[in-house]
């Protein structure tokens, strides 16, 4: 992942992403093992740029594995952007734009669903509205769909807008 990656995190504000993905992304990025990235939180909560990143730093503060040096949130904080679900698709297409030009050239983008599996669909429906479905991944947690039906619906309408090489599916407690 060393080229710059533009990271869109759904579900933002959740459980998951407070207490494994930010903290998980603060550590990647100041690894130095990954690229330079910019990370839009996307999420229903009445949030700004200001108030996610005070979000993300409680977040990282009380779950990441190493204490959170001043320094290193510094660095860190300019990164985080956020838009909110209710804003439509345009309003993240305009995130996204700005923030490629900051990290010019074709960064990639790696979008990350932590979202129960009934809003998956309208997440995947709002990236390709935003046009930001082309160099694309698509990482989706478990579970996927409800039962064996929904989980073959979902994926039949997932594949209308995503490749399946640019789909990846995983457990975060086996990931």
């Amino acid at each position: 992942m060393s080229e710059p990656h533009l990271i869109v995190l759904f579900g933002a504000t959740g459980d998951l992403a407070r207490r494994k993905l930010l903290p998980g992304i603060l550590h990647l990025l100041r690894s130095k093992l990954a690229g330079d990235s910019r990370i839009i939180g996307v999420s229903m909560d009445d949030f700004d740029d200001d108030s996610f990143r005070e979000f993300a730093r409680e977040a990282c503060r009380e779950f990441g594995t190493r204490p959170l040096r001043s320094e290193q949130w510094d660095e860190f904080a300019p990164k985080l952007h956020y838009v909110n679900v209710k804003d439509g698709p345009e309003a993240l297409a305009a995130t996204a734009a700005k923030l490629e030009a900051e990290l010019g050239g074709e960064p990639r983008r790696l979008h990350y669903l932590s979202v129960p599996p009934k809003a998956a669909l309208d997440v995947v429906h709002t990236l390709d509205a935003a046009g930001l479905v082309e160099n694309s991944r698509i990482i989706m947690e478990k579970p996927f769909g409800t039962d064996l039906a929904s989980a073959r619906a979902l994926n039949a309408s997932i594949h209308e807008v995503f490749d399946e090489q640019q789909i990846f599916r995983i457990d975060h407690f086996l990931g």
